[in-house]
């Protein structure tokens, strides 16, 4: 795969984009959207579009299952798969009232 994208460079031809799900924005108010529902295995693309110093976030669930690293600046991200069932209680630890619900359900049987 590497040479691919070494040879795709050279030769000018753009390199496939690597696929996610939905993207959760940082925002003053919160996090947008406030709701999610997602099937497993779903990757979630978390953006925050905070300045600093009050773009400095750290996502975490009130279960305890998920914490995501410091994102500092405007335009740091991070991104989560979705592996599991469930309800997940999403919010920034810095103000626990900037927060979101996303549900997860299994994947559909074809």
């Amino acid at each position: 795969m590497f040479a691919g994208l070494v040879a795709a460079a050279l030769l000018g031809v753009p390199a496939p984009a690597r696929a996610h799900g939905p993207t959760v924005e940082i925002r003053a108010t919160g996090l947008s959207p406030a709701l999610l529902n997602l099937f497993e295995g779903t990757t979630v693309h978390f953006a925050n579009t905070l300045d600093a110093p009050a773009g400095l976030v750290v996502l975490v669930d009130e279960a305890g299952r998920i914490r995501s690293p410091v994102l500092k600046a405007p335009g740091d991200g991070w991104h989560y798969t979705f592996e599991a069932s469930g309800r997940y209680a999403i919010r920034l630890e810095q103000r626990p009232e900037a927060k979101m619900t996303i549900v997860v359900v299994p994947k559909r049987a074809d």
